[in-house]
């Protein structure tokens, strides 16, 4: 029983302190009120993961699945690169273009060539968490967002940032890193487009 009490308790603590925060730095966002074809794009400039440079990260995970089973370490590798581009930019796109459209009329388009707007989502921080059955730790994802004239890049319109967006799946079935991150992404874009309607755009 006592063993039982102790795995909880640090299911709990491993689940804690996630509580997402937003706060706009710059500007206002009133330009893309109603726009539907606004363009976006996502970075990952000066990347952390946890505590090490995203290519630490990737060079220890790589050799330590390699260790355990030879090229299962270089597999690991090419879906990390291709999560950030084919997994969490759609879910990102998707989740900002429900809430968006909803409550202020406004869609994301990626590599739109003819949006007067760009919203550009870097992300500079990712936490991947973990589960193992009776432990688990949600993803965390950090993100500055960037409003600005597609034409003038230089010139920002509004500024956000997005700190510490939990990611987990339903019912605890969220085993893998790239499924944990990307609800981050999700939980950050729906988040996102409430908050802007909710200060700026209401």
């Amino acid at each position: 029983m006592k063993k039982i009490l102790l795995l909880l308790t640090a299911c709990l603590i491993a689940g804690a302190g996630y509580a997402q925060k937003l706060k706009t730095l710059d500007g206002k966002p009133d330009c893309i009120k109603g726009d539907q074809n606004i363009n976006i794009i996502f970075t990952y400039d000066d990347l952390k993961v946890g505590k090490m440079s995203e290519a630490d990260y990737i060079e220890r995970e790589t050799a330590e699945r390699n260790e355990k089973e030879a090229g299962t370490g270089d597999e690991w590798a090419v879906k990390w690169e291709k999560d950030q581009e084919d997994r969490y930019p759609p879910k990102f796109i998707e989740l900002f273009n429900i809430h968006g459209d909803k409550l202020f009329g406004s869609k994301v388009v990626a590599n739109s060539e003819t949006a007067k707007y760009t919203i550009c989502v870097n992300t500079p921080f990712i936490e991947p968490g973990f589960n193992v059955g009776v432990m688990r730790k949600p993803a965390k994802t950090n993100h500055i967002i960037t409003i600005y004239e597609t034409a003038k890049p230089d010139v920002i319109l509004h500024k956000l940032e997005i700190i510490a967006s939990p990611g987990t799946g339903a019912a605890g079935y969220d085993f893998d890193a790239g499924y944990r991150i990307q609800e981050a992404f999700a939980k950050a874009a729906k988040e996102y487009a409430q908050f802007m309607y909710k200060k700026h755009l209401k």
